[in-house]
């Protein structure tokens, strides 16, 4: 049975992928496939793999840029088993199996419900519970990988499911060492019984502080720069004078310097080019190398800011 046949509706060729961004930027994908179990995972990447297509999975899109000319390749999402959870409790302790597809608010609603907290920061992660492991993201409070054990991964090449350590991920602050090619399938994460009304309340809190300061109803991918060590990223696009900048139909956020928006149609060239204008002018006024924190799916990033640095006017 081919995966067409075992998909039904949730296979879609030509599927376009700024319905599936945060950004709502992107071309068409080859496929997008909706996989719901392993098994359905195995026959669309052997698929995949015959046809000589990449494979990329995804998660809501909230961090992501896919390109204006679309991939040639099968874009995945998972949900089905692949996006639940399970809680296997020892006494006031817990370790929680997470499904890469679980959308990250609403396995913290999950767990508080059930009386488990140390999980509440994922809950301003928008996205997938694979997406934070890729990029180990985290709040000021806390990050993933504090409380991550291990994570599934099925590797590129041989595709061979390997459980690795925050240390074998090489997690530091929004950063992994998994490669393009890995897939994160699940992971473990440690919980405990604790004030579940103190939990839901700073969480509240955290969500209203967050509005006030980041234009989070917009269209954006959420920070668009890493904070370097010492210093955050908005304040120094701000300092170099591009808080409210458009180009195209692109715009740096009036509310949020580091909040990069789709104001007006914007493509992956706008976006880009926006990028690429906040790091030449960062770099040139206080030598600092501004590092992406949204993830290029689908074509190389870095190469084309690094042409588009040389290109962009810094009028």
């Amino acid at each position: 049975m081919t995966p067409k046949e075992r998909l039904g509706d949730r296979w879609k060729p030509g599927e376009l992928l700024a319905r599936h961004s945060s950004l709502r930027i992107g071309g068409p994908a080859k496929v997008w496939a909706d996989v719901h179990s392993a098994s359905e995972l195995d026959s669309v990447t052997a698929w995949a793999d015959a046809q000589g297509l990449a494979v990329y999975v995804v998660g809501l899109g909230s961090n992501l840029v896919f390109p204006d000319e679309g991939i040639e390749g099968v874009v995945i999402r998972f949900g089905g088993e692949l996006a639940s959870w399970s809680v296997k409790a020892t006494g006031d302790e817990a370790e929680v199996h997470v499904g890469a597809g679980a959308i990250n608010a609403h396995l913290v609603r999950g767990l508080l419900k059930q009386g488990w907290v140390g999980m509440e920061f994922l809950s301003l992660i928008p996205g997938t519970f694979g997406g934070a492991v890729v990029m180990n993201a985290g709040t000021k409070e806390k990050e993933l990988s504090e409380i991550l054990i291990t994570a599934d991964v099925w590797s590129a090449g041989p595709r061979t499911v390997v459980t690795q350590t925050t240390e074998q991920l090489g997690m530091s602050y929004r950063h992994s060492d998994l490669s393009e090619g890995d897939i994160v399938v699940s992971g473990v994460i440690a919980v405990e019984q604790g004030d579940v009304e103190a939990a839901a309340a700073n969480m509240q809190m955290d969500k209203d502080r967050r509005n006030k300061t980041q234009p989070y109803r917009l269209a954006s991918v959420g920070s668009t720069f890493a904070n370097p060590e010492g210093d955050y990223a908005g304040r120094l696009i701000e300092a170099v004078g591009l808080k409210g900048h458009q180009m195209g139909g692109a715009q740096v956020s009036e509310l949020h310097a580091n909040f990069f928006i789709n104001k007006e149609e914007a493509t992956a060239a706008d976006f880009l080019g926006l990028m690429a204008l906040a790091r030449k002018r960062v770099r040139e006024e206080f030598e600092i190398d501004l590092r992406p924190e949204v993830q290029f799916v689908g074509f190389d990033g870095w190469a084309r800011l690094a042409a588009l640095e040389d290109e962009v006017s810094d009028a």
